[in-house]
């Protein structure tokens, strides 16, 4: 005899009205709609308002070069074959031939070489009044045309303001597979953005130069000394070798020590009478809307049971302490 037994039921979950303390977001969007046209007058101030902030910013200058290090046409020699002499020697002398990308990089990247640039083209004043306006309304004498020290504050010098050209106004890209730069300058001021990228790229030129030509005749010497205590004819004709790529390598870049690709060119943006005016009047338009949401809740709209009550009163109470 088999006894069947009727197939259990599962109760369902019982469903019961909605907490009266829940956000109804029906309820935001009659808020919303409601104060729409406060909503919209604060946004139009907002836009408004940015529209006026991108005009007293006004446009951007940026001026571009693109630059490619010069091949060289020999490699550094070898000196293997000098034994003690050659390891001594690999040590003394710099024969990496022509400068490279990241050598150029590396003297760009110096502090002493942006110091001697704002030295050079006179840049100091203009770097602090473009990318440090307020340090210069407070402390430069425009009528005098100098700097105003006294005991909490001293005139910049090149080696600060090194820093300051750097962040504010400098950029720089390599492309490691077609092994070219791209420096650009960028400021406020389209003279001065002109100014500092043809300024830039005459410096580093001549900057380049010097360290390779300085590198070499120092070279030079040390080989020379070498010579004079050589006896063997091997040694020597490899000593006089080496002379004559040093000094071939110094008349390579006698006239330039990088090969300018694309020369400056400046171009005018004005991104922020976009961005800005974009910006702000969504920003007021969320702000706006928060507040009246806000204000509607505190103001005994909405939930209306006991628990909610009580936070809004404790809202209420501490909206307006400060302690």
């Amino acid at each position: 005899m088999n006894d069947k037994h009727p197939p259990t039921s599962i109760p369902e979950p019982a469903r019961g009205p909605a907490p009266e303390d829940e956000i109804n977001l029906l309820e935001i969007a009659y808020v919303l709609v409601k104060y729409k046209a406060l909503i919209a007058l604060f946004s139009i101030i907002g836009l408004v308002g940015g529209f006026l902030a991108a005009r007293a910013k006004g446009p951007t200058y940026i001026a571009s070069a693109v630059i490619m290090a010069k091949e060289s046409d020999k490699q550094a020699p070898n000196l293997g074959a000098f034994g003690a002499f050659g390891s001594f020697a690999a040590g003394q002398l710099n024969l990496a031939g022509n400068p490279g990308l990241d050598k150029i990089e590396i003297h760009f990247d110096s502090r002493r070489f942006k110091a001697e640039l704002i030295e050079k083209y006179d840049l100091l004043d203009d770097i602090y009044r473009l990318g440090l306006p307020k340090v210069f309304r407070r402390h430069y004498d425009t009528t005098a045309g100098r700097w105003m020290e006294d005991e909490n504050f001293s005139k910049p010098i090149p080696m600060q303001a090194a820093g300051v050209l750097s962040r504010n106004f400098f950029g720089k890209e390599i492309d490691g597979k077609k092994g070219t730069m791209t420096l650009s300058v960028k400021s406020s001021d389209p003279l001065f953005t002109t100014k500092v990228i043809e300024g830039a790229l005459e410096h580093l030129n001549d900057y380049i130069r010097t360290d390779v030509q300085h590198d070499s005749k120092n070279n030079i010497n040390f080989l020379e000394q070498q010579l004079i205590t050589i006896i063997d004819p091997l040694l020597r004709e490899k000593l006089l070798g080496m002379i004559a790529a040093e000094i071939e390598k110094a008349m390579v870049i006698s006239n330039e020590a990088f090969k300018i690709i694309d020369k400056p060119f400046r171009v005018k943006k004005h991104r922020e009478k976009i961005i800005y005016p974009v910006a702000a009047a969504f920003g007021m338009f969320l702000a706006t809307s928060a507040a009246a949401v806000f204000l509607y809740y505190i103001l005994g709209g909405g939930n209306i049971n006991s628990e909610s009550q009580r936070w809004v009163k404790r809202i209420r109470r501490e909206l307006f302490r400060i302690f």
